[in-house]
């Protein structure tokens, strides 16, 4: 390790030190605190000034001087410059190379005050496959393809096999991270955005191994970050309101985490005053909103029952964009609030997983599969009575009989699925978005995904349909009404084109249908126009704008009436979720 190594390395140690020491400065007030962390700061500038870093030497300098000055009684080291200078220590730690002049300066400005100090919480990037090892999936391959190439077809399976192991690991390593990794510095942003609002606030997390993907970590961050300022602004009470009610005069965030049903579950709640819906309808009223409900009217873009921005909330992302990330994802968000006793947000979305063993059944005429995990026999003597077949010891009930049963499938939850074939035990990659009684769906068996049954929930409704429901898909181009199409009949939607937005209207003023999938960019008139013209025709017919606009230009279609939006890069999946979210 040469010199500069060093002292990166001893630059974390004492600047994470010194953040535990002003946070606990902040809450106790301990005065031997500042003589630690003016002692920490001295040793940083002085290893900066021997290893040759001067954009560090000449900041730390400069802190050091502050904390100098109030040892000597001659200065103040207010709560507002402790908590500016716990948002500029986080980013130095991040750095490998030293500060130019410049950055120097607009680090002292933000702690003096002159510009508005940034909260960072970090998300690590998507790293890159290393050298080695693409060199050792390249030598997997070719020992691969020259075992097939000898008819040695057992060698060639271990081979795949291996790489395939190896590649998920790699994968996971790659772009994946642990929730708990995101949050690290949470509890320092606690610290700045209360003592900025001139209260007291503790963090309680409570996380667990739940992985999220690298890529989506820093809208997730943005998300949690703005719930976090919206309960300190709005939910946390002053310490003096506090104590008069009877509470502890430091309030509690609690940001917890699980996963159910396949689900990644995020909550953010806090023990404050609630929300308070009086507040929201006056507001709601002064913006023309009168005729949302106050449960939604807060999700509105924008909408804030603040006079104006403050320093905690109305900056960076509103609840709709918690909404919307949440939507995106295939999930949604909730809340729960109690006067007097506090609000808890929910955010949940499917999880993503790599691979999954399935066995493929066809039944019916429609193709499903169910997890091996799920699966404790398969039986070929099948015998139902009153619904109800014998297994071993134990009555299972049968959830599904076909037409032509000839293979039954007995679950780890003792139930049975009589099935007209098995078509085998297949590896795919699993999307997770989740959808009535389906828990995922398996890519990689054949060109479109297959629906993985949740073996809790799956009934003989789910793959025969009783009442068909009808899609008016409205795009310009024949290949997505193609593909769509097909992808929506194959899991037993009706599918009606329109190749542009008078079609659609036209359809809609003479004809039933259950739910419109409309792009945005068309000749003759665009999704918009098309979304509100349907909408005064048909007020209650749910409509999802699909396109390849980005997410922010797609939201202007809620202000038109829109009920839902989906871009066409995300997987065709959550649009079946979003269709059976709405339809109902």
């Amino acid at each position: 390790m040469d010199f500069l190594e060093m002292f990166f390395e001893e630059l974390r140690e004492k600047g994470n030190e010194s953040i535990n020491d002003i946070k606990s400065f902040l809450e106790s007030r301990d005065g031997a605190l500042i003589n630690d962390i003016y002692r920490l700061f001295h040793t940083i500038k002085g290893s900066a000034s021997l290893v040759g870093l001067v954009g560090y030497k000449d900041l730390f300098h400069k802190i050091e001087d502050y904390f100098k000055s109030y040892l000597a009684g001659q200065g103040e080291l207010s709560d507002e410059f402790l908590s500016r200078l716990l948002s500029i220590i986080p980013p130095l730690l991040e750095r490998d190379g030293d500060l130019s002049e410049s950055e120097v300066q607009d680090l002292i400005d933000r702690l003096e005050g002159k510009k508005e100090a940034e909260t960072t919480i970090f998300s690590k990037e998507q790293g890159a496959l290393s050298v080695e090892d693409i060199q050792e999936f390249l030598s997997m391959a070719l020992t691969t393809e020259n075992s097939l190439m000898r008819g040695d077809i057992n060698s060639a399976l271990r081979i795949i096999r291996l790489a395939k192991s190896k590649l998920t690991s790699t994968i996971q390593e790659l772009y994946y991270t642990k929730l708990r990794n995101i949050l690290l510095n949470f509890d320092t942003l606690i610290v700045q955005e209360a003592t900025n609002a001139k209260k007291k606030v503790r963090l309680n997390l409570e996380i667990g191994d739940e992985m999220v993907e690298k890529k989506d970590s820093k809208a997730l961050i943005d998300i949690l970050v703005h719930l976090v300022r919206n309960s300190i602004s709005h939910g946390i009470e002053s310490p003096d309101e506090r104590k008069k009610i009877g509470k502890d005069e430091i309030g509690v965030i609690t940001i917890r985490s699980y996963v159910l049903n396949n689900e990644l579950y995020l909550e953010v709640e806090d023990d404050g005053q609630g929300i308070d819906f009086e507040k929201v309808r006056k507001k709601a009223m002064e913006r023309n909103l009168g005729h949302l409900r106050p449960e939604d009217v807060i999700f509105v873009p924008g909408f804030s029952t603040k006079e104006e921005a403050d320093g905690t909330a109305g900056r960076g992302v509103g609840l709709d964009a918690v909404k919307n990330f949440a939507m995106a994802r295939g999930g949604d968000v909730e809340f729960v609030t109690t006067p007097g006793k506090g609000t808890r947000f929910i955010i949940h979305f499917p999880v993503k997983s790599f691979l999954i063993k399935v066995l493929v059944l066809e039944a019916d005429g429609q193709q499903f599969c169910i997890s091996t995990q799920d699966v404790l026999e398969i039986v070929t003597k099948l015998k139902a009575i009153d619904g109800k077949v014998k297994y071993k010891d134990k009555v299972c009930d049968v959830v599904y009989k076909s037409s032509n049963p000839r293979f039954g499938i007995i679950t780890r939850n003792y139930r049975a699925i009589f099935v007209d074939n098995i078509v085998g035990i297949f590896d795919g990659q699993v999307s997770s978005e989740s959808y009535p009684s389906v828990k995922g769906f398996v890519k990689n068996v054949y060109v479109y995904p297959l629906p993985i049954i949740d073996i809790d929930s799956f009934r003989e409704g789910e793959v025969k349909k009783t009442k068909k429901i009808n899609v008016l898909l409205v795009d310009d181009s024949v290949v997505t009404r193609s593909v769509v199409s097909k992808f929506l009949e194959a899991f037993g939607y009706e599918v009606i084109e329109a190749k542009n937005g008078s079609e659609a209207i036209s359809y809609v003023e003479s004809s039933n249908c259950d739910v419109v999938v409309c792009d945005v960019e068309m000749p003759d008139i665009d999704g918009f126009e098309t979304t509100r013209r349907i909408k005064q025709i048909k007020k209650e017919l749910p409509v999802i704008l699909f396109s390849t606009l980005s997410k922010e230009q797609l939201a202007k279609g809620l202000e038109v009436g829109a009920d839902a939006y989906l871009s066409k890069e995300e997987s065709p999946e959550r649009l079946l979720r979003l269709i059976e979210k709405l339809v109902g």
